[in-house]
């Protein structure tokens, strides 16, 4: 057993390693499992922060629940050019996300709470990066917080459906010359089903136009998780981003177009309190050549993820770090043409209680 569980940590390791990942959009992880399995958790259901993918799942687990997820992220940007190559300066980010939810004992009723952050953009081009008129540093700034109450019923036994409201808040909204902060309302819906080997998720997220010229994008997640041994576990998600709408500060339309993801998330029990993940996952591109890139840039990337949980009682903590890296995206647009690339390092920590 001892070689088996070598074996299979080195294999996990090995994907962090030497598997691909990418993040395209402006869309962050909101929770450290999610991190840590390549974002491949929406027919999960078990770690509290899964309210903030499918609030379906809450419903399964009694008592309440509480986690706190920080997540820490460092983008890197480069642009080549006529005017040369040059890098975004961008600051470490850290992100906290707040989840709390709690099923009713006679009653097949839950309802939770998420806070989280769940769209981020930090980056400075130096000045003349897009011409000489350009003499300071283009700024990109934005970190959206959205608050998320939810409810979830239990339509049979196997089977729950569950409805959520997301009030979206802008801070720090700048863009270059621009600035716009506002907010805005708009809606998840999810179902889960379980079996004692078998999930399935499914979860949609509307679009929001919150105010100061920034718009966001409708979202579609569907997973299944299958449970080859009770310590054993593999996810498979498909995302599906509809960037058409979004919109910046500025730069009004970015041009893009909805685009698929495809994830794979592992988990392995060494033993009760034990839990090794990771995942690697893949994006397609929401941009073409017209698009604007400035702002983020959007190549289709690759990533690869890896974690810890330790469950100590009735706590639970969790580690996790993912690394992605974009191919190349070259834009024609008029005022920021250019090839640009971008790699990310995400990682975080969270600390959950059942009560």
């Amino acid at each position: 057993m001892s070689a088996l569980k070598t074996r299979l940590a080195l294999v996990t390791f090995g994907l962090l390693v030497a598997a691909q990942s990418h993040a395209a959009g402006f869309a962050v992880p909101t929770s450290v499992v999610g991190l840590s399995e390549a974002g491949a958790t929406v027919a999960d259901g078990g770690p509290v922060s899964s309210f903030s993918n499918d609030p379906a799942s809450m419903v399964f687990f009694p008592g309440t629940r509480v986690g706190l997820d920080i997540l820490a992220m460092r983008p890197i940007y480069k642009v080549s050019n006529r005017n040369g190559s040059f890098d975004a300066s961008s600051n470490l980010q850290l992100l906290p996300n707040l989840f709390v939810t709690h099923r009713f004992n006679d009653l097949p009723l839950a309802v939770g709470l998420g806070i989280t952050s769940p769209y981020r953009v930090n980056s400075s081009w130096p000045a003349g990066t897009f011409g000489t008129a350009q003499t300071t540093p283009w700024k990109n700034d934005l970190r959206i917080i959205d608050v998320n109450p939810g409810v979830a019923y239990l339509l049979l036994p196997n089977l729950s459906i569950g409805v959520g409201l997301d009030y979206y808040r802008s801070l720090n909204a700048t863009f270059g010359p621009h600035s716009g902060n506002g907010g805005g309302v708009g809606g998840n819906v999810g179902l889960f089903y379980t079996t004692e080997t078998f999930n399935a998720g499914l979860s949609y997220r509307s679009a929001s136009s919150i105010g100061g010229g920034i718009d966001l994008p409708n979202r579609v997640q569907a997973g299944v998780r299958y449970r080859f041994t009770p310590r054993f576990a593999t996810e498979l998600d498909v995302d599906w981003n509809d960037w058409s709408n979004a919109r910046l500060p500025g730069y009004g339309n970015l041009g893009w177009k909805s685009a698929l993801a495809y994830r794979l998330g592992l988990s392995y029990h060494l033993d009760q309190d034990l839990e090794l993940r990771g995942g690697f996952a893949h994006e397609g591109s929401p941009g073409n050549g017209s698009s604007i890139q400035a702002g983020v840039p959007a190549a289709s990337s690759n990533l690869a993820s890896f974690g810890v949980g330790i469950g100590l009682g009735a706590w639970h903590y969790d580690v996790g770090a993912a690394y992605a890296l974009s191919g190349n995206a070259t834009s024609y647009n008029a005022d920021f043409p250019g090839t640009y690339k971008v790699s990310t390092f995400n990682f975080g920590a969270a600390i959950s209680r059942d009560f």
